[in-house]
């Protein structure tokens, strides 16, 4: 091939990365479409890699590493023959670029002096999370073509006209794989930016490069003091270089930025008012920029609960991004690194989401629709923005009610999941709510409840919200504050018990998960839940109670123990088939309510007395349940085939019989028994058998030592006894011995003692 018949010269930089074959493969989309050359320098490749790139390479020229990446670029650059220059990195590979190489092939790049493509930057190994940045790699080839910059380096002159490419390759360059490594490639780049600094003071590409190192580092007093620096510099040197206000944006960004993490807000606020007053940023080129700071300006005034401000900021920024989103030569002629990211949907997304609340709160309804539908909200990556959702609807619940709000509602809660999403949110909010002393018809409560309530969905939390909401409405007529929201009256009346038939009928399985105000309703309203209750299918009633005694807090077990108790007491339901099994629901729920204490038995029974009378209740329950369904045989004597609760409290009712009379060995080997049978309760059964364990040790070390101590006041007494005989005090030592024989009868040292001083006595 001759040299003026090439096209295209590729140049790459080597070292032999692991990515390297992967990115000489790629070039075969060129170099088979039409005439190119490889030329690959090598800037540190193994003998093995060198060898490998042979196969690919037209030239393949070997450089001395300098800490120069321009110098390296031109040493491939002057070897160049093609009519046009293109490069990239050995960790760089293209996918299929159809439009770069039609762009050659149909002799389009005549038209033009320079072209750009699309570096997609993965952030993690995965490729899960990725920037795009239109970067300059291609351009018409001419004598004074060159490479600037130890790092980060670009190409000068670029003229235009340019073709802007959708093509892309992929790099992987900025997915570390630690922390270590992270750091390791940011100070590696600072080291040669410094030195660019000191040869050019006051070029703010360089102050801008350095600032992202720093902010890499998460150094952010560091990327403030540059950012500083550089803006002072860029005033006194502006003259001596390029004009570049795209990088000197880029400086009030990162300074902005780094102000924003360490939420020093009111500088921030002084940086953003001197930003806007630049007078770069009257350029049309700088068009994105302004874009970023309006951004910033929306989260900074959220940040500080300045919504009207924040608002207005936040419609700029979708202003901005309407008219230029996807407008390619705005962004490559006005954007500075982190600043071609302000219409790519992480930075948008995350903007909307935080600060979507100040348009809440400032009741701009038109704004706050036009925002939230700038979401994507089937997109996966909006699953599971918890704190961002519960921002939302707290705000709704802070203004008067609109149908907007409902509207924006509906779209949460209709998505896949949505519901389950937001059934936590709203449980959450209404928590805080009561927290702070908000009670049910409160302001903000009712709101909540309202919105829900006007929900077009199926789940049995909104028929709790439309009930609140009815009795809301009610309470209000009584009172004279009467709204048009809810029924009226005896319209009203019929309603809420209407929507507590559809509770039991369609909701179930929801029942135990429903609160206390809304019960308290039916109370108030008179409406008999016994019968309903007693008409849930048993099985259901049971698997609904198998999981709420797992999941139900200390306070929620109370509580239904004392509504059920109350129920309990309402007049009987009409006759049934069978009135006797239906009554089992309220037995079983004694069972599985003393469950749930037992599951909890550290907070409900925080000592071994209570503890003990907790497991004694749980044995008499499941007995009294069980009992009147086997024979007695089976208790004594078939105990393997009874459910696993009936042969656990079968042992604890031993137990507490072995307790009861004080044989603690009978007692030991029961509490043995009772280990391994019920997985419900095993803990709490375990904890009261080690209880009993160092009771009994207690006990016994107590017995030991008092029998020690028995025995040393013997020892004195026999000593005494000794005495008093040897002065001939008899009676007296009679009297000791006689006292010692109380305590210790079996003694046969003082039996003989005794009977020498009988024997004595009777001779004499």
């Amino acid at each position: 091939m001759k040299d003026t018949s090439i096209i295209l010269s590729i140049s790459m930089l080597i070292s032999g990365r692991d990515e390297m074959k992967k990115s000489l493969d790629s070039l075969h989309y060129f170099t088979e479409a039409f005439p190119c050359e490889v030329i690959l320098v090598d800037t540190g490749c193994s003998p093995e890699q060198r060898a490998l790139a042979k196969e690919y390479a037209d030239k393949l020229i070997d450089f001395e590493w300098c800490n120069d990446f321009a110098a390296a670029r031109n040493a491939g650059l002057k070897e160049a023959k093609g009519e046009w220059f293109m490069y990239l990195d050995d960790d760089e590979w293209f996918d299929n670029p159809q439009q770069i190489v039609a762009f050659f092939t149909s002799g389009e790049y005549k038209k033009y002096k320079s072209a750009s493509y699309t570096v997609r930057n993965y952030r993690d190994l995965q490729g899960a999370e990725y920037s795009d940045a239109y970067l300059s790699r291609l351009v018409k080839r001419l004598p004074e073509t060159k490479f600037v910059g130890k790092i980060h380096e670009y190409l000068e002159p670029y003229e235009k006209p340019k073709k802007s490419f959708t093509d892309f390759v992929h790099h992987y360059g900025y997915a570390y794989k630690d922390e270590e490594d992270r750091r390791e490639h940011s100070f590696r780049n600072i080291k040669p930016l410094l030195e660019l600094r000191k040869e050019q003071p006051g070029e703010p590409r360089w102050m801008c490069q350095l600032a992202q190192e720093y902010f890499t580092l998460r150094d952010y007093e560091e990327v403030i003091r540059i950012c500083e620096e550089g803006l002072e510099e860029w005033s006194r040197y502006s003259w001596d270089h390029e004009y570049a206000p795209s990088h000197v944006g880029g400086l009030y960004v990162y300074l902005l930025i780094a102000m924003e993490t360490l939420k020093r807000y009111r500088e921030e606020e002084v940086w953003l008012k001197k930003a806007f007053a630049d007078i770069n940023m009257q350029l049309d080129i700088m068009a994105p920029t302004v874009a970023f700071l309006c951004l910033l300006g929306t989260k900074l005034y959220d940040n500080l609960k300045e919504y009207k401000k924040s608002s207005d900021y936040l419609r700029r920024y979708i202003d901005y991004t309407k008219r230029l989103e996807g407008d390619r030569a705005i962004l490559e002629s006005g954007g500075a690194l982190i600043v071609t990211a302000v219409f790519q949907k992480p930075l948008l997304y995350s903007t909307i989401l935080t600060c979507l609340e100040a348009a809440i709160r400032t009741e701009d309804y038109k704004l706050s629709e036009e925002a939230f539908y700038m979401l994507d909200w089937n997109n996966g990556e909006l699953v599971n923005q918890n704190e961002q959702e519960k921002s939302m609807v707290d705000a709704f619940c802070c203004v008067p009610y609109h149908p907007t709000w409902v509207k924006l509602l509906q779209t949460l809660v209709s998505r896949p999941k949505g519901m389950e999403e937001m059934l936590g949110v709203f449980l959450e909010i209404e928590g805080e709510y009561k927290q702070q002393g908000e009670t049910i018809g409160g302001e903000k409560l009712s709101r909540l409840h309202r919105l829900v309530a006007e929900l077009d969905y199926k789940h049995g939390y909104i028929i709790c919200a439309r009930i609140l909401h009815e009795e809301a409405g009610l309470r209000c007529e009584k009172t004279g504050a009467r709204s048009e929201e809810a029924g009226a009256g005896e319209t009203g009346s019929r309603k809420i018990a209407e929507l507590f038939e559809e509770l039991f009928v369609d909701y179930e399985k929801e029942i135990l998960a429903v609160g206390a105000e809304v019960w308290n309703v039916a109370q108030r309203r008179g409406i008999l839940l016994k019968s309903r209750l007693l008409d849930i299918d048993y099985k259901n009633w049971k698997r609904m109670l198998e999981r709420w005694s797992r999941t139900a807090s200390l306070w929620e077990i109370r509580q239904w123990e004392e509504r059920l108790a109350g129920w309990s007491l309402e007049p009987d339901a009409p006759p049934a088939e069978n009135p006797q099994r239906r009554l089992l629901h309220f037995d079983l729920f004694g069972i599985k309510c003393v469950e749930g204490y037992l599951r909890r038995y550290k907070e409900a029974c925080p000592n071994q007395e209570k503890l003990e009378a907790m497991l004694w209740r749980y044995a008499d329950s499941v007995m009294a349940f069980h009992a009147p369904y086997y024979r007695d045989f089976v208790f004594s004597q078939r105990r393997e085939i009874l459910p696993e609760e009936v042969q656990l409290a079968l042992n604890l009712k031993e137990l507490q019989q072995y307790r009861g009379e004080g044989n603690d060995l009978k007692a030991l080997e029961s509490a043995r028994k009772c280990l391994g049978i019920c997985p419900a309760v095993e803990e709490a059964v375990d904890a009261f058998a080690k209880m009993l364990r160092d009771e009994v040790k207690e006990r016994s070390r107590e017995v030991d030592e008092a029998q020690a101590e028995l025995s040393r006041l013997i020892a004195t007494l026999k000593k005494a006894a000794r005495m008093q005989i040897a002065a001939g005090e008899v009676q007296a030592a009679r009297e000791i011995l006689v006292q010692i024989q109380q305590c210790a009868p079996e003694d046969a040292e003082v039996k003989e003692m005794l009977n020498r001083m009988s024997e004595s006595a009777t001779k004499s």
